[in-house]
């Protein structure tokens, strides 16, 4: 189990948190909070415990007890939980749509907790994720970083560079193609395909200059530049055949069968902690990472998980030092190290021991270019209802992706009417 308690009693005394480790200090009411996370088994699991347990250590006047729960079913114990007004006082949510549960008065703002220096010792892509009216609702416990993998024996048995991936969308379809390997109209080796990976249009919509929101707030899916940029995608997914596409991508699936890690696909989009994939299923691979090959626009999709304090707490201080604990730079950078995560708190992603890593250096370039999908209150799944179905139809080739991208723009507008007219 890692333990990281020395860390934690130099930090109380730093954050002028300290408490009187005597026999004073059992006389205290001890209050009692809860934490709710996603770290139910494993070295996250003992990780996370190690930190409640030196949390408590360090501080005798509060009690935390924590739980942990599976990805899968933790978001609708949280959830139900708090809807029924027994959630706990401090929990792991969704970076993405902090400000749905803001907009609830489910969470309660941090502002009055927030020092001068606000969130400045977070990633400039959070500080906007955890925003609703002007207000903090959230920390940025953890989130990730898109960026392109490539296969250096396979760009070196292609007579490419395996030290110069592409940089641009140009230089990506050139490789794609020296990388492609087609035989008898069936697909044995791909360079890259637009919808392999870790990847969605929105992202390619950002690398082409469009981040599909207006002036106002409101989602813009038709413009010029989103639909060049699923033009991009379709030409993409049918430069080597549809259907001869379709059947290559259908033989994949995870760990070992993964499009990258079995040999298959050269180049692929995925995150930062793919690199756990590949040492634990093709621990010999010779593979590199780099920024993102962009039309235009550096920048990268991100998302992750906050941390977030019950507007019904009754311990609102005691909430907020362990929240204050967790995002400090030494839990964090045990955190990243422990996890493979890029966390929150920049001086613990830019750690020394962690930046020796040249990989983890691409990481945290990208992630400072990086930015979050936009967020809508009255359609906070736009991505998936109103969006993504056009675009399989684009990619399908039953529509273009213009009428694919006014299509979705209207079921977008119908989706804010009916919140409109029912809220």
């Amino acid at each position: 189990m890692r333990r990281i308690g020395q860390a934690m009693r130099n930090l109380v005394v730093a954050l002028g948190v300290t408490v009187a480790l005597s026999g004073a200090a059992t006389a205290w009411a001890q209050t009692q909070i809860t934490f709710w996370h996603v770290f139910d088994a494993g070295p996250a699991a003992e990780f996370i415990d190690g930190v409640i347990s030196d949390f408590n250590a360090a501080n005798p006047d509060i009690k935390v007890t924590h739980l942990g729960t599976n990805f899968w079913d933790y978001w609708t114990r949280l959830t139900t939980a708090t809807a029924g007004g027994i959630g706990p006082d401090v929990a792991m949510n969704d970076l993405g749509n902090v400000p749905s549960r803001a907009d609830m008065g489910v969470i309660r703002a941090l502002d009055e907790f927030l020092g001068d220096s606000g969130l400045d010792a977070y990633w400039p892509a959070t500080q906007a994720a955890v925003k609703w009216e002007g207000s903090t609702y959230a920390l940025p416990l953890e989130t990730d970083v898109r960026v392109l993998f490539y296969n250096k024996a396979l760009f070196q048995a292609a007579g490419l560079d395996p030290e110069a991936p592409p940089t641009t969308w140009d230089e990506l379809v050139a490789a794609s193609d020296a990388l492609t390997v087609v035989e008898g109209g069936r697909i044995q080796q791909l360079g890259f395909g637009p919808t392999l990976g870790n990847t969605y249009f929105p992202l390619y919509a950002m690398l082409n200059g469009e981040d599909l929101q207006t002036d106002d707030g409101s989602l813009k899916f038709d413009t010029p530049a989103a639909i060049e940029a699923l033009q991009w995608m379709v030409d993409r997914q049918n430069a080597y055949g549809s259907r001869a596409m379709t059947s290559f991508a259908a033989t994949f699936g995870s760990g070992a069968s993964d499009p990258f890690i079995s040999g298959k696909v050269a180049m692929i989009i995925q995150n930062n902690t793919f690199p756990g994939q590949i040492a634990q299923y093709a621990p010999d691979l010779d593979y590199g990472v780099a920024l993102l090959p962009n039309n235009g626009t550096s920048t990268s999709w991100s998302n992750g998980f906050s941390l977030e304090m019950s507007a019904s707490t009754k311990a609102p201080e005691a909430a907020w030092r362990l929240m204050e604990y967790l995002m400090s730079p030494e839990v964090q950078h045990a955190y990243a190290s422990t996890n493979l995560s890029m966390v929150g708190n920049i001086a613990a992603a830019e750690s020394p021991d962690l930046m020796a890593n040249p990989n983890w250096q691409v990481f945290v370039e990208q992630m400072g270019t990086s930015a979050f999908r936009p967020f809508s209150l009255e359609a906070p799944a736009w991505y998936d209802t109103a969006l993504q179905p056009e675009v399989d139809a684009a990619l399908l080739g039953t529509k273009t992706p213009e009428q694919a991208l006014q299509d979705a723009q209207r079921s977008y507008e119908n989706e804010v009417r009916r919140f409109r007219e029912t809220n």
